[in-house]
């Protein structure tokens, strides 16, 4: 039997209901609003094969990650005691924007503004009140701008996403974006690593919810201790011998404040066994302010570099 759920005047009672029921995200979203993630699960695996040329292809990484994101966003908003229904729905359409017309929009507003759209059209057909559909667009277009700190869903969404890239499943993204493209274990490790590890470190710094920040914690000790026994491994067989290093940095963005830098380095030049020399510095990128590495040998002419966008801190 179908359990059909009302918003109440008070949402923390929507919450409790369906904590007590041990309702899933899916369940959840189905019980309101039937065929709605079916919808959206086509509509995105369109959007991916009209960007990839294919006639129809039923894996979709984009949803795999949308499903994953709603999944958080639904336990971050049972503990914040928020009525979960409307972060669910916005988690639902974050990405659905970011293929459409069968381009890739590289920029967050553009993107969002594309996936609010899409939940404005298709919301309605569902049987989605406006009130609450005004609350699922605000979230999706205050995503990346300044508005993120003053609205609840937009919080909640940041966040989710956020913490979808650490922990086990935040794991095999990274190795599903990287060195399942037939890139040697080696060298996905010396070219991304840094950057994950960083951005673990610095997770529970960029939460904009206090359940965001204490599973971020979690997420980024299990994280940080999986990679740490990766790169053991990696040593016992062999394959590569890179060691975590830390140097902390003044934040560009945000005075009297410092980000701590985790980095993967050979112990000395693979080359001729030489010490390194190392400089940083950073750049104003498109989209963020990317931090550059680069390491220099000291006795011959080896030179490592790596670069990447500096997390944000909430």
């Amino acid at each position: 039997m179908n359990i059909v759920l009302t918003v109440p005047a008070t949402t923390r009672d929507n919450s409790a209901f369906m904590a007590v029921e041990k309702m899933n995200c899916v369940q959840a979203i189905e019980s309101r609003f039937p065929g709605l993630i079916e919808k959206v699960r086509a509509v995105i695996l369109d959007s991916e094969n009209a960007l990839e040329g294919h006639d129809g292809g039923s894996e979709s990484f984009l949803w795999e990650h949308t499903m994953h994101v709603t999944s958080i966003a639904y336990r971050l908003a049972q503990e914040e005691g928020l009525d979960p229904h409307i972060p669910i729905v916005a988690a639902l359409f974050h990405d659905i924007g970011k293929f459409t017309g069968g381009r890739y929009h590289r920029d967050e507003i553009i993107e969002e503004e594309e996936s609010a759209q899409i939940a404005e059209r298709l919301l309605p057909e569902f049987g989605m009140k406006k009130g609450e559909l005004r609350k699922v667009l605000s979230g999706l277009r205050a995503l990346y701008n300044e508005k993120i700190r003053k609205n609840p869903v937009a919080a909640i969404l940041h966040d989710a996403d956020f913490l979808s890239k650490f922990g086990a499943l935040g794991v095999a993204s990274f190795f599903t974006k990287s060195t399942l493209r037939r890139r040697p274990l080696r060298a996905s490790v010396f070219g991304y690593l840094s950057k994950e590890l960083t951005y673990a470190a610095c997770l529970p710094l960029n939460m904009h919810t206090a359940a965001g920040c204490k599973l971020a914690a979690k997420k980024a000790t299990d994280s940080l201790k999986f990679f740490r026994a990766l790169l053991t491994e990696l040593r016992e067989a062999h394959i590569a011998d890179l060691r975590i290093r830390n140097i902390r940095i003044p934040h560009p963005n945000y005075r009297n404040r410092s980000l701590e830098i985790r980095y993967v380095l050979p112990p000395a030049c693979p080359e001729c066994g030489g010490r390194w020399d190392m400089a940083w510095g950073t750049e104003k990128d498109v989209k963020c302010t990317k931090l550059n590495i680069e390491w220099n040998c000291r006795q011959c002419a080896e030179r490592l570099e790596t670069s990447f966008c500096l997390p944000e801190i909430a």
